[in-house]
């Protein structure tokens, strides 16, 4: 009778240290994923900075062209168009930066196009300085209900891998948004090296990495919001010759009911 009590107090308290645990863990899932958030906001905030500079120019040159020119009505209307456009563009930019201070209590419908052109342009300076080209192709509807922010950090993470993935000459990234049955689907690939094999059979596990700064978080990362956005995320690599490269696939939800609107 005392070894049976003893027994299953063993047993309790295993269970209970095991529950401790898992929450334990849980909760710096959870950080990690916060602060990978923070991070990418930090990035996205910088870049926007960086593209306010050109409409601002712009704007103050168009400025000074009205105030010296003022008696001329033609050009000041036309001046006052461009910076009209200007302003536009001065809107986007500060209303995506916003966009990642904004906490969601609930997924968003929001539209996956509008974040495939965010995350480009949060990279656009990296790939100017690599001379990478960009092909695009988006199809609407592309619409899904989701936390936005988190959609762009997986999308972003995977454009930021394929940039180190690829060739110093001729880098070339295929961007694709398009709609197929009851899902929307975002494709990146590359012509870079491809993935090794003993890394793809590992590729979503953490620490999982071929960069020497990395530290193989990233698709881990990726794969639990995609999931938790009742999605999919997969992938194909190829090391042949002239033929290398990867494609990622995300896979997420369409909403039909936006659409109807």
């Amino acid at each position: 009778m005392r070894l049976a009590r003893q027994t299953r107090n063993e047993t309790s308290m295993h269970e209970a240290s095991q529950t401790d645990l898992k929450q334990r863990v849980l909760q710096l899932e959870k950080a990690l994923e916060r602060c990978e958030r923070r991070a990418l906001a930090n990035s996205f905030c910088g870049a926007a900075i960086h593209e306010v500079n050109n409409p601002l120019e712009a704007i103050t040159n168009l400025v000074y062209l009205t105030r010296s020119q003022k008696n001329d009505p033609v050009l000041v209307s036309q001046n006052m168009e461009v910076v009209e456009q200007q302003l536009a563009i001065l809107s986007k930019i500060t209303s995506q930066a916003l966009a990642f201070h904004r906490t969601q209590a609930e997924a968003q419908p929001c539209d996956l196009i509008s974040i495939a052109e965010s995350c480009l342009q949060l990279h656009a300076e990296k790939i100017a300085r690599r001379g990478v080209r960009v092909e695009t192709r988006f199809q609407r509807p592309a619409m899904t209900r989701a936390f936005e922010t988190e959609i762009l950090q997986v999308v972003s993470n995977i454009i930021l891998n394929a940039l180190d993935a690829l060739p110093c000459n001729n880098g070339r990234i295929s961007l694709r948004v398009r709609t197929y049955a009851q899902s929307v689907h975002i494709t990146i690939s590359d012509n870079g090296s491809g993935i090794p094999l003993h890394i793809a059979k590992q590729l979503f596990e953490p620490y999982m990495t071929s960069k020497a700064q990395g530290t193989g978080l990233g698709l881990w990362l990726s794969k639990r919001i995609v999931a938790k956005h009742n999605g999919t995320l997969r992938f194909r690599t190829c090391q042949r010759e002239e033929r290398s490269g990867t494609s990622f696939r995300v896979s997420l939800p369409l909403v039909r009911a936006v659409i109807a609107n």
